[in-house]
Formats: C-alpha cells, structure tokens, sequence
C-alpha cells in the first residue's frame, strides 16, 4: 500500500514538491543548492513530437522506438555512464501550439509525467521548445514567434515555480549572427521572455543564440529580464560551421570557438546541445581531434555541456540500448551519409577532465 501511494504522489504532487532542488545563478557561474556546479546533462529526443498517425509509418515506428526506452532504466543508465545530473527534453511547438494542426493535450500530458519522472530521479530539467522538421511538421519559421509563446502558455505553468526546471525559449534560432538579425532576436527573445515572466515564472531562461545557436556572441545584452540573475545563453558548438575555415593556414581551433561563442562567456552560459558524429558536426578526418579540443575549451571556460541524445541514431552517445557503452571514435575514419558507432559519448561521459 505504501509503494501504491508513493507512485501516486509522483504524478499528483507538483514538480517542485517532487525533488526540491534551487539553480541558481551568480555573475556568470550557476550553483544548485547554494553550491557551484557544472551542468552537465544528456538529451531526450524520443519525446519531440506527438505521436500519430499524421507521420509516415517509419516516423512513427521512430517515434514508438523513442519512447520504449524511456523511462527510470534510461535514467539510471544516464547517471551510472555518463555521471549526468540534467535531462534535456527537445518538445514540439507545433504539438503544443492550439492553433497548430497537430496540437495534441495528450502529448502535453505526456511531456509533463516525463518531467516528473526525471525530476522524482534527481536530475534538473532542461525543457527546449522546438520548430523543426523533425518536431511534427517541416518548414515553420526558424525564429521564435507568437506560436512559440502560445506552445509555452499551454506547457510550462506546471512549471512555472520549479526552481530545479529551466525553461530554454527557443531551439536553435535559424538565422546567421549579423545585424539585422540580432534585432529580429532580441525582439523576439524579449516577446517570450515577457511572455512567460507575465505567467508567473521564476525559472532561469535559457537563450540560444544565433545561426542554430552556434553563435552566441554580442547577444546577450540586447534583451532584459525583469527578474535578477534568472537568465543565461545557450550555445550548440556544432563544427558545421568550420567547413569554410578549417582548411586555411591560419585555422585554429580556440580562435574559432571564441569568435563564435568564447566572448559570450562572460556572461553565464551552457552549451545545451553538442556531438560529432559521422553524419552530424562532422568536418573531416580531424573530427576527433577537434572534439577533444572542445572539450578542453569547455572545461577552461567552466561551462556546462549536454550530449545529443541517448536515443538518437545520429546523435548518438551510446552505441546501444543494452549495454549503453559510450561511443567513441575508435571506428571513426571520416564523415559519412550512413549513420555509424563512432561519436562523442566517451568525452562526455569523462567531462569535464577530459
């Protein structure tokens, strides 16, 4: 009878009440129950979109897939490999959004017993609003928008005061680092900021930045918080974009990291997304040595990392559902249009003193 009434109390209790835990934020470092702390995380995917018979019959075997790993198995092998204390969760704007044709109430239930879950286990919470192809419907904007805020109005008010669930605005905002831009981004950032500040929330905001949030320079103080010390950017340090670099002489890797997001690291940052795989963040043979070296530049700047995805084929982290072995690049010879083994999970499960 005691187990039967704790299993309830985990899906009726609120999140906070659940597992207590206060992120905090002082200057540009973060601390979790008033000790400093590194965030370091893994992804979700097998939850990015409703499920339904909207998506071809492949989609929704993907989709099925996803979700059969999920759950307190999946967690603890998230904790026992990787030593991980975040769970990121990429969600559909279009299934969250009522006005989208695919909006699912199921799909919001859904979402908000997985936040439970991995909250219940005591991981602090990263949950990532997303627009992409994969999410449920192929070409939406690339840019927060009034959708964005409608997907957050109808998720996050159990959320609101869980100070243990940090909420980040918007994945991968599609347009390049320039000025023009940075002004559609500030304006739109500062809509949602405005937006879920207006319901009542006091978590710490997650802001990713440019060019599918590889670069994150010069942006943060282009919008404000009306909350003190609740706000951080986020950063996707994915390699696609070196291609037109790495082949020069004077290419260095550190150089590149701290054109693109290194500045930006004054102010408190996580890199909230990142692998390098054969068909995902590959830019040649050197893949590897460069992951290694972002690594290093992550852990000299003390910024947090979270790993795509432990269950996905093209990010993966772990080269299966059975043994969840990390993956490296042992297999590694260059990049591929055929999904592999080979990928970051090793760095990540030895971060941050790789």
């Amino acid at each position: 009878m005691l187990k039967l009434i704790c299993i309830l109390l985990l899906f009726l209790c609120p999140l906070a009440a659940v597992a207590a835990q206060d992120v905090t934020i002082k200057g540009k470092d973060f601390y979790r129950d008033g000790k400093p702390w590194l965030p370091k995380g893994i992804q979700i995917e097998g939850l990015n979109r409703p499920f339904g018979t909207y998506e071809s019959a492949a989609s929704q075997a993907s989709a099925k897939q996803g979700r059969s790993w999920w759950g307190v198995g999946e967690l603890n092998e998230i904790k026992r490999v990787f030593g991980a204390d975040v769970i990121r969760f990429q969600v559909s704007q279009p299934g969250l959004d009522p006005q989208s044709p695919i909006y699912s109430p199921a799909y919001v239930s859904e979402l908000h017993d997985a936040f439970k879950l991995a909250r219940s286990q005591g991981f602090v919470v990263i949950v990532s609003m997303d627009a992409q192809g994969e999410n449920g419907i192929p070409n939406l904007s690339g840019m927060p928008n009034e959708s964005t805020l409608r997907a957050w109005q109808t998720l996050a008010p159990p959320l609101l005061h869980d100070r243990g669930v940090m909420l980040e605005l918007f994945n991968e905002p599609s347009r390049a680092n320039w000025d023009e831009a940075r002004k559609e981004w500030a304006r739109e950032m500062q809509l949602l900021i405005d937006g879920v500040r207006k319901m009542g929330s006091t978590n710490i905001l997650l802001l990713d930045g440019l060019g599918y949030a590889q670069s994150t320079n010069d942006l943060f103080t282009l919008i404000h918080d009306s909350i003190r010390d609740r706000m951080a950017l986020a950063v996707h340090p994915y390699f696609n974009g070196m291609n037109a670099e790495i082949g020069k002489a004077s290419f260095n890797a550190q150089d590149y990291f701290y054109k693109h997001f290194g500045a930006s690291a004054a102010h408190p940052i996580i890199a909230t997304e990142w692998n390098a795989t054969p068909t995902n963040g590959c830019v040649g043979k050197t893949t590897p040595t460069l992951a290694l070296e972002l690594m290093r530049y992550l852990e000299s700047l003390h910024v947090g990392l979270v790993g795509w995805a432990i269950d996905s084929n093209y990010g993966k982290l772990v080269k299966d559902h059975t043994s969840f072995e990390p993956t490296d690049y042992s297999t590694f010879t260059d990049c591929s249009k055929t999904a592999g083994i080979a990928g970051g999970g090793r760095l990540l499960a030895n971060f941050p003193n790789d």
